[in-house]
């Protein structure tokens, strides 16, 4: 059963891996030579069980945010 569980945590951190790793990839402002960089990558994928809730929660809270002001800079707001 531990056996089980370890190899689900490890698969969906390589799933993660991949994700990050695309994304920064992707990304054309981070230097690909920054070795900082690449930990983060290394490090967010290990312990993703706590990356992934607090990176959600953060971009919640951004568009949440961002969905207030637009609401306030209506000009026939009743808020």
């Amino acid at each position: 059963m531990q056996a089980n569980i370890g190899l689900l945590y490890l698969v969906t951190a390589g799933i993660f891996f991949l994700v990050l790793f695309a994304s920064f990839w992707l990304d054309g402002s981070t230097s690909k030579r920054h070795g900082m960089s690449w930990v983060i990558v290394l490090v967010g994928s290990l312990f993703w069980g706590i990356v992934l809730p607090l990176a959600v929660a953060e971009r919640l809270r951004k568009l949440l945010s961002q969905r207030v002001l637009a609401r306030r800079s209506l000009p026939f707001s009743r808020f």
